[in-house]
């Protein structure tokens, strides 16, 4: 039977090691080709940006020549030269310009490129387009011609020029007719070629219907599974698709992690059998030594992982008063050891960490009962009870009496009662808290300042005397005291506050406390001790600075209304120079700077207080994103950084309820936080998380300094930047906390920082 047992057991472990290889194998080639998609995804990226960049340049021309003809029907073609000197001047892949009316062409640049020439049907520049001459009214067509095969090398944009005429009617002045070399075109937008792993192509609509012409690149890319991008020219829209140098091969490590596997399911049951064989000829040994346990003269229990009681040898029945076998299958807490502790601790949480992780309390004293009701004091040595297979099963835990020791010990405490004389007669209050903040102790002097007299103190929560705004703040230093802010390991175990109490009285007073964190042996909060100072005077005397500062700032709003409406009667008033313009748009531009700084102030202040009033919508996160991005575009370029969105929950609009303004400014802070931070070819990914609390995560390249991390959020903490009002990060967590969500930082992951804000859904 023992051998049968063996066998299954070895059978079931290979079957397991090679459910894990499989488990693993997909689990490389998902993430092989994350990886790939990702190279993809971001070379796909930069082409389309350039490609955008060099689509726009060309719609720009064509948009502003349109403009320049109506502005000048008349155009001469030294002035058409010179115009096109000047915006041809960076646009290499434009062949020619030319201004074509009833068929003539009137206008051309460079002049040798066919003035005065009479277009034919079989005109390059309008091959395949029925009826050449007369485009179709507010359309503008591109045409390709060249090599033949589906692979054009020319391309031409055809755009009808309006003017309006004596009457007033707009009437068809002409056409104009942009000539572009593709290849060169294709190369200012970054095709092909661009990067080495990844192969592009990029086409485009032909002149028949359904049918594509590939303007550059391999058309056989978009036969393998390629990630796509549109790209709108005019009228059309343009593919580009990117897909690996070598297809979505295989990951190189799948064939390692299969070998590795099936060498496991080998070795694995191998070591499984002569384990087991060993300890079941050990198992003959243990009914040896269960004599030698009954009859020990110690109490030895041993406990199922529910923490009942399994076993207990005779002297510990004769110890607690109990009979033979009555402390069988009853609990350990509630039985011998009572619901709570001396210092309030809940007993059957800590029997429950016990017996998750023995090795971390080996030793122990705990308070006990006897069945009569006699408390009595054990030491306890726990050793976990293994299966036979290694896991664990039980507890065994011997104990020693050692109440005599605990009375000496209590008689040690007697002597802190002389130590309490001291804390009677101090002016500053002196006061503790238990481990659910009830007053434990609080000195005479409390009557003095507050007025209450002990008996109306003790028992209560500090709670109850603490404002609204100094219980928020309470709340805020608890959850700091017991951790370790910097990631060292350093905990935090003292902090000062300035708290406002209510008075006896109902008046009100400030005291500046300074509390201590009582942790037990394993690092549980059992209490609070706290001395305070009356500072009330001096809370008054900042908060009348304060009030002027603000009522200062308030009334510089009203000059700086005429600093800045000035400059505008000045310009109605009369002609003014550009030099006199200048000088006076730079008055407008500070006069408008300094009210937004004090106007931001004064909305900082009304959050702070919480009187700020919200005029919430929904709100489109990705669409704010993207006005952003468009804001932040020449410090995007000029640092090479991709921005990447991706909406958890798929796609479509992400939407939020807030006031639309101070949600702009917050994400703007948080964003361009980001882009700063971020290194040179850096990326930031944004990812949108939908549910019952949305949240928006914001993750970039690079650290925060370890001296930054616990003043992130606070005011005027700009750390090494040689520039800005430190009121950043505050203000952006201020604004989400006004609409009852908040920002937090992240900063696990080794050379990324990461910001989360969660706002209410839509």
């Amino acid at each position: 039977m023992k051998k049968r047992l063996i066998f299954l057991v070895c059978v079931l472990s290979s079957l397991a090691v090679a459910a894990a290889a499989f488990f693993v194998f997909r689990a490389e080639e998902a993430s092989h080709r994350r990886t790939l998609r990702a190279e993809v995804l971001h070379g796909l990226s930069d082409v389309k940006t350039d490609l955008v960049m060099a689509v726009s340049r060309k719609m720009y021309l064509v948009r502003t020549l349109e403009s320049a003809i109506r502005i000048r029907p008349m155009l001469t073609q030294r002035e058409f030269d010179t115009l096109m000197f000047g915006m041809l001047d960076r646009l290499h892949a434009v062949r020619s310009v030319r201004l074509v009316r009833d068929g003539v062409v009137t206008h051309s640049y460079p002049y040798e490129d066919g003035a005065g020439h009479v277009l034919e049907a079989d005109d390059p520049a309008f091959l395949h387009v029925p009826n050449a001459g007369f485009v179709q009214a507010g359309r503008v067509r591109i045409v390709y011609s060249g090599r033949g095969g589906g692979r054009p090398s020319g391309m031409a944009v055809v755009a009808p020029v309006d003017v309006r005429g004596g009457d007033g009617d707009l009437k068809r002045w002409g056409l104009i007719v942009v000539s572009v070399d593709v290849d060169r075109f294709m190369t200012m937008a970054g095709l092909p070629g661009r990067l080495a792993d990844v192969r592009m192509a990029l086409r485009v609509p032909g002149p028949v219907q359904g049918r594509l012409l590939t303007l550059s690149g391999d058309p056989l890319v978009f036969d393998m599974e390629p990630l796509r991008a549109d790209v709108r020219f005019f009228s059309q829209v343009w593919q580009l698709a990117a897909a690996p140098e070598h297809g979505w091969y295989a990951s190189p490590a799948s064939k390692y992690i299969l070998g590795g596997g099936v060498i496991l399911a080998l070795l694995v049951p191998a070591s499984l059998w002569m384990m087991l064989s060993v300890l079941m000829g050990r198992f003959e040994d243990r009914k040896k030594y269960r004599y030698l346990v009954e009859t020990a003269k110690a109490i030895i229990l041993r406990l199922d992982l529910t923490g009942q009681v399994e076993f207990c040898n005779e002297y510990a029945e004769q110890f607690y008063g109990y009979g033979h076998g009555e402390l069988v299958g009853k609990p350990l807490v509630g039985t011998l050891i009572p619901e709570k502790g001396m210092e309030g601790q809940s007993m059957k949480r800590y029997i429950g960490k016990l017996l998750m992780n023995p090795s971390a309390h080996p030793f122990n004293e705990t308070m006990n009962l006897r069945k009569n009701g006699e408390i009595v004091w054990v030491a306890w040595a726990n050793q976990p009870v293994l299966a036979d297979d290694g896991t664990m099963v039980g507890l065994l835990c011997v104990g020693t009496d050692i109440t005599d020791r605990k009375l000496m010990e209590e008689s040690l405490r007697q002597r802190e009662k002389q130590y309490r004389l001291l804390a009677e007669n101090v002016s500053d209050i002196i006061w503790g808290l238990d481990a659910d903040l009830r007053y434990t102790y609080v000195s005479p002097s409390d009557e003095g300042v507050r007025g209450f007299k002990r008996y109306e103190v003790l028992g209560r929560s500090i709670g109850e005397f603490l404002t609204p705004a100094a219980r928020t703040r309470l709340d805020a230093v608890l959850a700091v005291l017991g951790t370790s802010p910097g990631g060292d390991g350093a905990v935090t175990t003292s902090a000062t506050e300035d708290l406002e109490f209510y008075c006896a009285d109902g008046s009100l007073v400030w005291l500046e406390s300074k509390l201590g964190l009582m942790l037990n042996e394993d690092g549980v909060r059992i209490g609070i001790q706290g001395v305070s100072r009356d500072i009330t005077d001096r809370k008054r005397a900042e908060a009348l600075r304060e009030d002027m500062e603000r009522m200062a700032k308030h009334d510089l709003k009203t000059p700086l209304g005429a600093v800045i409406g000035l400059p505008g009667e000045i310009r109605r008033a009369g002609p003014v120079t550009p030099e006199q313009d200048a000088l006076l748009e730079t008055v407008e531009n500070a006069g408008g700077a300094m009210l937004a700084l004090i106007n931001r102030s004064l909305d900082l202040y009304k959050m702070e207080c919480g009187t700020l009033e919200l005029h919430r919508s929904p709100v489109d996160v990705v669409e704010v994103i993207e006005r952003i991005k468009v804001e932040a575009q020449p410090h995007i370029r000029s640092k090479g950084i991709s921005i990447g969105i991706e909406i958890a929950d798929g796609d479509g609009p992400f939407l939020v309820q807030a006031d639309a303004g101070l949600f702009q400014s917050m994400l703007s802070n948080m964003l361009l936080n980001a882009l700063e931070a971020s290194p040179e070819s850096g990326t930031v990914s944004i990812i949108l998380a939908g549910g019952s609390v949305p949240a928006i995560t914001i993750r970039n390249k690079g650290e925060v300094p370890p001296d930054m991390r616990e003043v992130f959020f606070e005011k005027y903490a700009t750390g090494n930047k040689a520039s800005g009002s430190g009121l950043g990060t505050y203000s952006a967590r201020l604004i989400a906390r006004t609409h009852g969500g908040d920002i937090t930082v992240d900063t696990a992951r080794p050379g990324e920082t990461g910001v989360t804000i969660t706002l209410p859904s839509a």
